[in-house]
C-alpha cells in the first residue's frame, strides 16, 4: 500500500474519531440536561413538560459549545415553547458563559444561521435582490428602540442599494397591544401601492401619538394610520384571515430564527448584535 493511501486512511480515521467523539459529547450533554430539567419540573406541579429537543449546537471557543433546547411545556395552564441554553466542553456544564473582555454573554450569539427561505422577494423592502450581502430585520412598529434604529437602517439601504438586500419581517410584540394593527395595515397599504410603507410607518412614529403599552383601541390606531397615509383601511380588512395568516408566517419565521425581541438583525445570515455591520458595505 502506498504511503499516500496510508496517509489518507489515517486522516479519515482521525476525522471519524473526532466526529464520533463530538457525537458522544452531544449525547452526554443532552442526557444530562434532559434529566436535570425533568427533575426540576417534577418538583413543580404547576409545570408539565411534553417534549425537550436539542435544536441548535454552536461552536464557541476553546473547546466549548453552546446548546439550545426547545421546551414544549405547560405552565400555569398555558402551553407554549421556551428556549433553554447550556454550554459544555464535554467535561463541564454551565448555564451561561461570559466574555470577560466584552462582558457579554455568549447566549447572545445562540441563533441559527438563516436559511434561503428567509430571503424571499415578498419580504424585500430595500436594496438589490442580487446583492452580495443581506440584512434580515425583525421589528415592531411601536418598539422604542426600533423607532430609533429601524428607519435609519432602511433609509441607509434605500439610498445605497447596490451591495445589500434588506428583508423585513413583522414582529408585533404582545406588550404593544395595537402593534399588530399597524403591521397588518402596512401590509394592506403595500398591496394598495404605497411605496416604502414599512419605512414610512417608522418615520411617522406612531409611538409619539399613543401610549404603546396601554393603548388597546385598534380602531383609534387604524384611524391614525388612515389619516397619516390617506388610506381607507377598515377593521374588517385588518381582521381578514388572509392578513392574519401572513402575520403569523412572519412570527413563525421569527421563532425559527430564535428571535424573541426587537429589533433583531441578521447580517449575511448571522445574528448581528451590533446592528451596524451592514453599514460597512454601503457605497
Amino acid at each position: 500500500m502506498r504511503s499516500s493511501t496510508l496517509k489518507s486512511l489515517t486522516i479519515i480515521s482521525l476525522l471519524s474519531t473526532s466526529i464520533f467523539a463530538d457525537s458522544q459529547i452531544d449525547e452526554k450533554v443532552i442526557s444530562f440536561e434532559t434529566k436535570k430539567i425533568k427533575s426540576i419540573i417534577k418538583r413543580n406541579p404547576m409545570v408539565e413538560l411534553y417534549s425537550m429537543d436539542m435544536v441548535l449546537k454552536k461552536e464557541i471557543k476553546d473547546g466549548w459549545n453552546g446548546y439550545a433546547f426547545d421546551l414544549d411545556l405547560k405552565a400555569n395552564g398555558k402551553r407554549g415553547n421556551q428556549k433553554h441554553y447550556v454550554f459544555s466542553n464535554g467535561d463541564m456544564m454551565a448555564s451561561d458563559l461570559i466574555d470577560m473582555k466584552t462582558k457579554r454573554s455568549y447566549k447572545g450569539i445562540m441563533y441559527p444561521t438563516l436559511t434561503k427561505d428567509f430571503f424571499n422577494k415578498e419580504h424585500l423592502i430595500a436594496g438589490n435582490p442580487d446583492a452580495k450581502h443581506t440584512l434580515v430585520l425583525f421589528s415592531d412598529p411601536l418598539c422604542p428602540i426600533c423607532l430609533d434604529e429601524v428607519p435609519f437602517a432602511i433609509k441607509k439601504i434605500m439610498d445605497n442599494p447596490k451591495n445589500v438586500a434588506l428583508y423585513y419581517y413583522h414582529m408585533p410584540l404582545d406588550m404593544h397591544p395595537t402593534a399588530k394593527t399597524l403591521s397588518i395595515a402596512s401590509m394592506i397599504a403595500k398591496e394598495q401601492g404605497i411605496k416604502n410603507i414599512d419605512y414610512k410607518v417608522y418615520e411617522a412614529n406612531f409611538g409619539n401619538m399613543i401610549d404603546a403599552y396601554r393603548e388597546t383601541d385598534s380602531q383609534k390606531v387604524l384611524d391614525l394610520f388612515n389619516k397619516e397615509f390617506n388610506t381607507n383601511i377598515t377593521m374588517a380588512q385588518i381582521n381578514d384571515k388572509k392578513y392574519e395568516d401572513k402575520l403569523q408566517h412572519d412570527i413563525k419565521m421569527a421563532d425559527k430564527a430564535f428571535v424573541n425581541g426587537t429589533p433583531t438583525m441578521f447580517f449575511d445570515g448571522e445574528v448581528d448584535r451590533t446592528r451596524d455591520k451592514f453599514e460597512e458595505y454601503l457605497k
